[in-house]
């Protein structure tokens, strides 16, 4: 390629700095970023006759826009076979600057060492570089800590893995087998909301799990109930003298689940326990609702359920409605409030709420009798959805009725 800047300086530019070189152990990815000037007199355009790339070159800095040596390196993201990135603004003025930012991947076949990236800026549209700077950056690679290598074969299968009643495919299963030189049996799983690849040690990875996995056997675990998107998983590890961190290979799983749009309905509820006056909802009562679907309590909102008395008498089943009162009979009405006069939890898989009384009903109209008589109907709530928000349908529930005995 020509070495002279293009088109007598129409097209031009000045290098201006460039990010760290990078130390990464075989499977890490990490990214390198360089910054040039638009020194010319006409804009760099993307996708026009204007846009600039970053080429790469070979060893001699001379040969450009020719298919990197490096190309094993390339996690799938950089502009093609022959330039590693483009202008990161879409549109670079004459006197303005702007970023070349390309991610590489270390090989599982790279030896311990340090790798170069040679590169200079290309019109893209031709391959002409505009002004020779020699650019490159290094990328060192350091030989795992011993005894704690990161495994490389990280795999995703998405499904419905804890047999989810409504089928939903929304379950990840991982599975890895740990390198059978490792004495370490602790291994890390890390997600991040993106696809892959991501930069190892982003902040972007949350903590999902700690696996306990023997060196050289196959390790399984799961990531149940995600939401839609796209997720990027990596298993970090931890060198027990040093703390420093290897990183396996990412894997990447898509969760499209149809939106959920059916309301919870109520299968059961029972009394657990009847203490204090027999015959009424009071301290230390406790019952349990079971559901249909996982669901949760609300944050924001105070879980509370109201309860409508067999003042009129029983209701007509176990899934309501109350009794009709007979003229100059009332129901009491009262509200159960979580926090307030009774502690509310969910059970391990979410579909059982367990309320204990610890005070008296909140009373929001006394009826004919003191107190709230059993049976009791649950005629009303907030604060009680599915995990997708659609909130219980207390009419379809087949049970919304507990009492007067134990057990019903």
């Amino acid at each position: 390629m020509p070495g002279a800047p293009a088109a007598a300086a129409t097209i031009d530019s000045a290098y201006r700095f460039e990010s760290a070189f990078l130390s990464l152990r075989s499977g890490e990815t990490g990214q390198l970023s360089v910054f040039f000037d638009n020194t010319g007199s006409n804009a760099w355009v993307a996708n026009t006759d204007t846009q600039i790339n970053l080429a790469a070159c070979l060893a001699d800095q001379v040969t450009c826009n020719v298919a990197s040596d490096k190309g094993g390196w390339n996690p799938g993201t950089w502009t093609s076979s022959v330039a590693y990135a483009t202008h990161a603004k879409a549109s670079v003025v004459p006197g303005d600057f702007t970023a070349f930012t390309y991610s590489v991947k270390v090989p599982a076949s790279a030896a311990t060492g340090s790798y170069r990236f040679n590169g200079d800026l290309v019109l893209a549209a031709t391959g002409q570089r505009i002004h020779p700077e020699g650019y490159f950056q290094v990328v060192s690679v350091s030989a795992p800590p011993p005894g704690a290598a990161a495994p490389d074969n990280l795999q995703t299968a998405v499904g419905n893995f804890n047999g989810g009643s409504n089928g939903a495919l929304d379950d990840v299963r991982l599975t890895f087998t740990p390198p059978a030189t490792n004495t370490i049996t602790s291994y890390q799983l890390q997600r991040a909301p993106s696809s892959c690849p991501v930069v190892a040690a982003s902040s972007g990875f949350v903590n999902v799990s700690v696996i306990t996995a023997a060196p050289g056997v196959i390790s399984e675990t799961r990531d149940l109930d995600r939401p839609n998107g796209t997720w990027c998983y990596q298993v970090r590890t931890t060198e027990p003298t040093t703390g420093a961190f290897a990183y396996s290979n990412q894997a990447e799983a898509t969760i499209n689940v149809a939106a959920d749009l059916a309301r919870p309905v109520s299968t059961s509820a029972v009394l657990v326990t009847n203490g204090g006056n027999s015959g009424a909802l009071d301290v230390p009562d406790s019952f349990t609702i079971t559901f249909n679907k996982a669901m949760q309590l609300s944050a924001t909102v105070s879980t509370t359920i109201r309860v409508t008395d067999a003042d009129c008498g029983a209701p007509g089943g176990q899934g309501g409605p109350p009794a009709q009162c007979p003229v100059s009979t009332s129901q009491t009405v009262a509200d159960i409030v979580c926090g307030a006069n009774a502690t509310c939890f969910l059970s391990f898989d979410r579909k059982t709420l367990n309320v204990n009384m610890t005070a008296a009903p909140r009373i929001v109209f006394e009826g004919t009798t003191n107190g709230v008589q059993y049976p009791v109907v649950f005629t009303d709530y907030t604060g009680i959805s599915d995990l997708n928000g659609n909130t219980w349908d207390l009419t379809l529930s087949n049970d919304r009725s507990i009492g007067p005995a134990v057990g019903q």
